[in-house]
């Protein structure tokens, strides 16, 4: 999987009531990656969220001057956000394939005017190591949350590498620190990626054939870890690919490609920063008791809070076009099914129909409890985002009824989102 994902949909930051169906927010952006293929003609839009609506930022689409690619890369983190305190607010986007000056890829970099949700672009930026050519699996992105520790991680597909990049929180710019080689038991590079903000400050990593591992951070290294399959892969033959972490950092959960049913999976972080084993959690043998008629599962999201002491774990059902909602409690990192739904809300809930394909990355609206609220993103030709309500306690859901809102920017290609503000870990 190669492109350069240059679709930003413009974050988004939400105080919602959806049982009225209604969201009340102040300056809520989504960004998308537009993945166009023209060499140097990618493109992230920019979308405000008024009302139950997206509307389109002035200044969409907003020139990467990378290249993008329209396939369904669905784990992989195109867009990220860095925040630099009272200083800049920082956007990336990947640009997996090459243009004249970027033969092997690069990140486009862009602050964000926090009033107007506004892009300006600050420059590409590349592996200066790398020598492979385009990226066949995208460019994976992670931030490193930690106040004061404005890193970026990058995973460049071509040459099997994690790059490490320090964020300079006054323009934007990013600088590379080193590379480090990152591929499965099988050779295959990283997909999925997500940094702890609480430590052991860790990589976690997924690559798709289902083998996972972890990388300690250091100060401008990565340092490698012992590398292993998943436990549902030996079980059920899922595929970790989605990858989030806990807020305490003391799991790591993995969204599994899985096309017989729903399945994650969740290891422990181990003192030194080493994942243990993982505990399966759905598939066709409903491990651990847990039910998902949902078919797949390569994408997880946690919510930024806890209802009842628990985290929802939503997961986009990439074969059956819905979303799921679990329950995960960040003590001991069991997997459990919700309660029951009540009135309107479903769960698994599928999307409204449309010209688009399938769900992919999914991301919360607010930074408090459930997050009030799911924005998803939908590939297609053209491609969408859905707004998707979520009821408490139950954490079953609905889509908004003005849901869902092409992007007129893309003809096809929207993987991955991320929001302003956008979840602090």
């Amino acid at each position: 999987m190669r492109g350069r994902f240059n679709r930003l949909i413009l974050l988004f930051v939400v105080a919602v009531v959806w049982a009225t169906g209604s969201i009340n927010a102040a300056a809520q952006f989504v960004y998308l990656d537009d993945n166009n293929g023209a060499v140097g003609g990618n493109t992230a839009t920019g979308f405000r969220l008024v009302g139950t609506s997206l509307s389109l930022i002035a200044g969409s689409p907003y020139p990467t001057l990378g290249t993008g690619l329209g396939k369904f890369f669905a784990p992989v983190q195109e867009v990220a956000i860095s925040y630099g305190g009272s200083l800049q607010t920082c956007l990336y986007v990947s640009d997996p394939l090459a243009t004249p000056g970027f033969p092997n890829g690069d990140i486009a970099a862009f602050t964000v005017n926090t009033s107007t949700g506004a892009l300006t672009y600050v420059g590409s930026f590349d592996d200066p190591t790398d020598t492979s050519g385009s990226n066949f699996l995208g460019i994976s992105l992670a931030i490193d949350r930690r106040v004061g520790f404005p890193y970026l991680f990058a995973g460049f597909s071509g040459e099997g590498k994690i790059a490490f990049y320090k964020v300079d929180p006054n323009t934007c710019k990013i600088f590379w620190a080193s590379s480090t080689p990152a591929v499965g038991l099988t050779g295959v590079p990283a997909q999925g990626i997500a940094v702890s903000k609480a430590g052991p400050h860790i990589l976690a990593v997924s690559y798709g054939d289902g083998s996972i591992q972890s990388f300690k951070v250091g100060g401008g290294t990565l340092i490698l870890k012992p590398i292993f399959n998943s436990t549902g892969f030996g079980s059920q033959s899922g595929m970790p690919q989605g990858v989030d972490i806990t807020k305490n950092g003391a799991f790591v959960v993995f969204g599994d490609d899985q096309p017989g049913a729903g399945e994650v999976e969740v290891a422990p972080v181990l003192t030194g920063g080493a994942l243990g084993a993982t505990v399966d959690f759905g598939g066709p043998a409903n491990a651990g008791g847990v039910v998902m008629t949902g078919l797949n599962s390569q994408n997880v999201w946690l919510s930024p809070g806890f209802i009842s002491a628990r985290n929802y774990l939503y997961v986009t059902n990439n074969y059956s076009n819905q979303v799921t909602t679990l329950r995960l409690d960040p003590i001991t990192g069991t997997v459990s099914n919700t309660l029951p739904c009540t009135g309107v809300y479903t769960n698994p809930t599928t999307l409204t129909p449309g010209v688009w394909n399938f769900p992919a990355q999914l991301h919360t609206m607010v930074n408090t409890a459930s997050g009030g609220g799911l924005a998803v993103v939908e590939y297609g030709t053209p491609s969408s985002v859905a707004l998707v309500g979520v009821q408490n306690p139950t954490g079953c859901t609905k889509e908004v009824p003005t849901s869902p809102f092409i992007d007129p920017n893309s003809n096809h290609g929207l993987f991955s989102l991320d929001v302003f503000p956008s979840r602090p870990y």
